[in-house]
């Protein structure tokens, strides 16, 4: 009988042995803008709600990791970032970390991040050069999901150039503002097309008449908009008559944009993109959204990245079956079999390639009929 009792006490021991071995709690930390000016807000707001979706689907769906969320608010501030990121690996240990916004703020921690050996998926920043910097390291702790801005600029003129005779730029003064028309500008010089027109404004300017109204005396039918106030060209219009078609970051397509243009005035404008709604599962990945988060959630291309971006992360974990960060990186690498929800290929990732988009991947969408599509 007392041998009996005893294999069982020992099965019980190696059954609770077993059951902790394979329990994973591992904390991923999130830095992203979501207070300071409203397009960052924006950008910020979407991203996370497609990462907290992410999570609360892969905890419904049995996730075998428990994955905790760090979420820290960098205000689109560099330098909140950098602490951020330092807190996170220093304090809080986490062993992976998504964002943020402002690609600048990416650049600056990025460096510690991988130095740590801490892989990071950034997002939704989308300055060309933010993985391509660290890629020949061995290995690169950087990847991203988001949009890529040259991908964007490329499919852009291409398709400006190809249905436009005049086109002019209009671009802030910030960093991104200047980054984007260098890429334009290069890019209109490889094609052997100038711009007839050129005008950038402060980011904190609320008039932008007289620019659009230099627009407007150049000819320009095709106006590139790299403004972050989206919506200040568009108020100028109706007192200058003038109407050209703008085109311009993926920003565009925000539904905030809309609330403050207006149908009317936004029908016809082109953005980059990487979600097409009219895709079954892509429509209802916004019904979900819609649901869960309601008026707060106006961005589904943002969010299906960030989504994406998620689950890819969380899968990753439980590939790994560890919080140890160097073989979370290798499990991002390598994944495979992401069935995304935006246009993130299978397999995004590669030891050459930390991009999850490809510049096949992205594509043009406009508003058409109070949402955006595809552009055919």
């Amino acid at each position: 009988m007392k041998s009996i009792l005893k294999a069982i006490a020992i099965g019980v021991a190696a059954t609770l042995g077993s059951t902790s071995a394979l329990a994973l709690d591992v904390k991923v930390g999130v830095i992203q803008g979501l207070s300071g000016p409203p397009a960052i807000v924006d950008f910020g707001e979407s991203y996370l709600q497609g990462i907290r979706m992410a999570l609360k689907e892969y905890k419904a769906e049995g996730g075998t990791a428990g994955i905790e969320l760090v979420v820290y608010d960098d205000e689109a501030n560099p330098q909140r970032a950098v602490s951020f990121a330092q807190r996170l690996i220093q304090n809080d240990n986490v062993s992976a970390v998504m964002g943020t916004v402002s690609s600048g703020n990416v650049m600056a921690f990025a460096p510690i991040l991988q130095r740590a050996g801490i892989p990071l998926i950034a997002g939704p920043s989308i300055a060309t050069g933010i993985t391509t910097k660290f890629i020949d390291e061995d290995p690169s702790f950087i990847f991203r999901c988001s949009m890529v801005e040259k991908f964007q600029i490329d499919k852009m003129l291409d398709w400006g150039i190809a249905n436009f005779d005049k086109i002019g730029l209009l671009h802030s003064t910030t960093g991104y503002g200047t980054f984007a028309a260098d890429e334009i500008q290069e890019g209109m010089e490889e094609r052997g097309v100038k711009l007839v027109a050129i005008e950038a404004a402060a980011p904190g300017i609320n008039d932008l008449t007289p620019q659009m109204i230099r627009m407007r005396d150049a000819g320009a039918d095709l106006v590139l908009s790299f403004h972050e106030s989206w919506e200040l060209p568009y108020r100028a219009l109706p007192r200058i008559d003038y109407k050209p078609t703008f085109a311009g970051n993926w920003g565009l397509s925000s539904e905030k944009v809309i609330d403050v243009v207006g149908r009317d005035a936004i029908e016809g404008t082109v953005m980059g993109q990487a979600l097409d709604l009219n895709d079954p599962k892509a429509a209802a990945f916004d019904e979900r959204m819609r649901a869960e988060f309601g008026a707060a959630y106006r961005w589904p291309v943002v969010a299906a990245l960030g989504y994406d971006g998620g689950r890819i992360m969380f899968k990753a974990i439980e590939n790994a079956g560890s919080d140890d960060p160097a073989a979370i990186r290798n499990a991002i690498e390598s994944i495979q079999e992401v069935d995304a929800i935006s246009a993130i290929p299978a397999k995004p990732f590669s030891a050459n390639d930390h991009e999850c988009l490809d510049p096949e991947d992205v594509f043009l969408g406009v508003w058409r009929d109070g949402r955006v599509v595809r552009l055919e």
